[in-house]
């Protein structure tokens, strides 16, 4: 399924599921005092970095790959690297178009930006919905079904437009910010993708 992501070795998920054991359990569904200041305080989270790992899991292939993510306002650059010297994936866009280049140096011209993941790795995963909820937000570029908060009034699941977002665990001093973060799809059961968020700059 996966055109380049499945020749890739399925190491790294150990790791994954080993960095979510810190999780914050509770759940409340009742939205909390603080909450329409802490939207608007992670809103205005405009230029940032992130460094991580991004694993998939299909019903036939997985794997991990190293992710960084800069975001400039509306511009940005992912890349995406496989282990073990196996090649990268590089994307430069805004809210407009997209340049992919992959591991074997072709490069493709996204239009819709929601295509990003799916024309690089074939994985349906909505760009703008991934910005909002990497930021600890629900996304609003599609509907919320469901959502609940943890015991310091952060946002700990959501369900929007078919998808199962479980952020188990936030990380920080002044601002805390997503380190682990569970996706999943109601249609797809077979589907589990998990980012670690190992760090964060962010410049405002």
């Amino acid at each position: 399924m996966l055109r380049h992501f499945s020749f890739y070795l399925t190491i790294g998920l150990t790791s994954l599921l080993l960095a979510s054991c810190a999780a914050i359990q509770e759940q409340v569904k009742t939205e909390p005092a603080g909450w329409a200041a802490e939207q608007q305080k992670r809103q205005q989270i405009k230029n940032w970095e992130i460094r991580g790992r991004l694993g998939v899991q299909t019903e036939k292939t997985g794997g991990s790959m190293d992710l960084i993510w800069k975001q400039v306002a509306q511009d940005y650059s992912i890349h995406l690297i496989a282990p073990l010297g196996a090649g990268n994936y590089h994307i430069q866009g805004n809210d407009t178009f997209a340049e992919i280049r992959f591991p074997d140096g072709q490069k493709e011209i996204v239009y819709d930006i929601e295509d990003i993941f799916s024309t690089a790795l074939e994985i349906d995963l909505p760009v703008k919905a991934v910005k909002d909820w990497i930021r600890g937000l629900p996304a609003r570029s599609i509907p919320v079904d469901d959502i609940r908060w943890n015991n310091q009034g952060l946002l700990h699941t959501i369900k929007q437009n078919g998808w199962n977002v479980e952020l188990k665990k936030y990380t920080g001093s002044s601002l805390l910010l997503p380190h682990v973060i569970y996706l999943s799809r109601d249609d797809n059961v077979d589907l589990d993708i998990r980012l670690v968020l190992r760090q964060w700059m962010v410049d405002n």
